[in-house]
């Protein structure tokens, strides 16, 4: 009696909702991990940025190291969302859709050296600080994922 009463193929579709329901909630608490370590990131990086520009060395030193670390955190999540959405099911391109979506910027130097050198250019500029080319200079150099060569060559192409 209880079977026609019930669908059964209505409570699997009502099942699959709700896994879809979970999965979308996952993927977005996932992207918001990322979203506030790159904050944190950008708060850190204009500290830093601050302190070269005031010559106050020690306290650039922390907000790098603090911005190292909300790097360190973004990269993470961002992996994290990587293995989320594998598992889901997006396969293809998915390394270059995320790693584009969420791009994260390169470490700050973290040792005094290189902060006094970047110090030592910003004086002879006579105090004029070009932080963006010193953005730019630290994210030059751009090493391909580990899907490069399914991109070019591979499976997908």
């Amino acid at each position: 009696m209880r079977a026609e009463v019930v669908d059964p193929g209505l409570q699997i579709k009502t099942i699959e909702d709700e896994l879809c329901g979970v999965i979308g909630k996952a993927l977005g608490k996932q992207c918001d991990k990322i979203f506030l370590a790159i904050r944190d990131m950008n708060n850190e990086y204009s500290q830093y940025t601050e302190h070269i520009e005031r010559n106050e060395l020690n306290k650039a030193l922390e907000y790098a190291n603090r911005h190292n670390e909300a790097r360190k955190r973004a990269i993470k999540a961002r992996w994290e969302l990587l293995v989320h959405r594998q598992a889901v099911g997006f396969t293809v391109d998915n390394h270059r859709i995320v790693h584009d979506t969420y791009p994260i910027a390169a470490a700050l130097p973290d040792t005094m050296d290189a902060i006094q050198g970047i110090s030592c250019l910003n004086n002879s500029n006579n105090g004029a600080t070009d932080t963006e080319t010193i953005q730019k200079d630290l994210t030059k150099e751009k090493f391909p994922d580990q899907l490069d060569w399914w991109r070019t060559r591979g499976r997908w192409k």
